[in-house]
């Protein structure tokens, strides 16, 4: 007799029935070889224990949610707002507590210290499977903050989606002598999902896609946002490990100098041809010495932009390995063309 494991089965349904799979029932049939009458047993079990409920005729995720509503008046503490108020929903394996308190204090305080807003409102959504932060400030705007930061430090006027593309390299801040700027780039990475809306324009690694807007709660939370709203969202028995992702872009002994840059987030249009392009990539990477630059959903690049990035930005930037990833044919070859016609001059 075939022994099944019975939370693999639960988890596998709940995951099915989250994307909106009405054929729950066969899948799981077929991925378990258990008879019909099993699947809505555990079906059964699941509505009496309160995972899954009856919404207009179909199962859907029972979802906590969570509000709170912090004044920033100069005395509020992201570690006294995770202890007094988030930690007791985070209950979980020792790996995901730790993410959690990493990620979330290191988003709270950039509201706290960077948005000068009057308030900050932290949600939480939460089911069996995942647990979803929301944390939104009534302030400037972050890519505004970065907008106005690079017109009074560097005098350059750039738009707010140059601004979007700055977080993507890591070690970016408006305050250099409090910050590292290393927090949105570890929490982007650990994170199932990161998303920072701003003024009608996107950060995330995650495909664009991919955010939809659908649950009532956040669309509150987008109307009410003045400022900046960070969406964060983890499963809740994820294997994932905050030190390995540390360690994968700062070891140790070397420091914060590996990077990854999504090309096709990073630039408007998601291909890239121009020189100027190339330099603000260039520029934004220039602190770093093992880059990899990750062409997926790029279906071209410019001949300006690849010889600046592969043949002049070598130059410019000796110390800087520039390693590409996920490249399609005609992005590798116009790689190809810029590098072998440069070294025929």
């Amino acid at each position: 007799m075939k022994v099944v494991n019975q939370e693999k089965v639960k988890n596998y349904i709940l995951r099915l029935i989250k994307s909106k799979r009405k054929d729950y029932v066969k899948a799981t049939i077929e991925a378990f070889d258990i008879s019909k009458s099993s699947v809505y047993n555990y079906v059964k079990q699941m509505e009496n224990d309160g995972l899954i409920e009856k919404k207009e005729g179909e199962y859907t995720l029972r979802t906590a949610f969570y509000h709170y509503i912090f004044k920033n008046d100069g005395t509020l503490g992201e570690d006294h707002v995770y202890n007094q108020f988030i930690s007791k929903h985070i209950q979980f394996k020792k790996n995901v507590n730790t993410i959690w308190n990493y990620a979330f204090t290191e988003m709270m305080n950039n509201a706290i210290e960077h948005s000068e807003a009057e308030n900050i409102s932290v949600g939480i959504l939460q089911n069996y499977l995942e647990t979803q932060i929301l944390i939104s400030d009534d302030g400037i705007g972050i890519f505004k903050n970065i907008q106005r930061f690079m017109k009074e430090s560097r005098n350059e006027t750039i738009s707010l989606r140059e601004c979007v593309s700055l977080l993507f390299a890591g070690r970016f801040t408006t305050a250099k002598q409090y910050h590292t700027g290393e927090g949105i780039f570890f929490t982007s990475h650990i994170m199932d999902e990161f998303v920072i809306y701003s003024d009608d324009n996107f950060f995330t690694r995650n495909n664009f896609s991919s955010l939809q807007m659908e649950n009532e709660n956040l669309h509150n939370f987008m109307k009410m946002n003045k400022g900046t709203l960070v969406r964060m969202t983890l499963n809740n028995n994820t294997k994932k490990v905050l030190s390995e992702v540390f360690n994968a872009f700062a070891p140790v002994d070397e420091g914060f100098i590996k990077t990854t840059i999504p090309i096709a987030h990073m630039f408007s249009g998601g291909n890239p041809v121009s020189r100027s392009e190339a330099r603000r990539l260039l520029e934004s990477v220039s602190v770093f010495s093992d880059i990899k630059l990750d062409f997926s959903d790029v279906d071209e690049i410019g001949q300006g932009f690849a010889h600046e990035l592969f043949v002049l930005g070598k130059k410019k930037y000796p110390h800087i390995d520039l390693k590409t990833i996920n490249t399609c044919k005609a992005v590798e070859e116009m790689i190809r063309r810029v590098i072998n016609t440069a070294a025929l001059s």
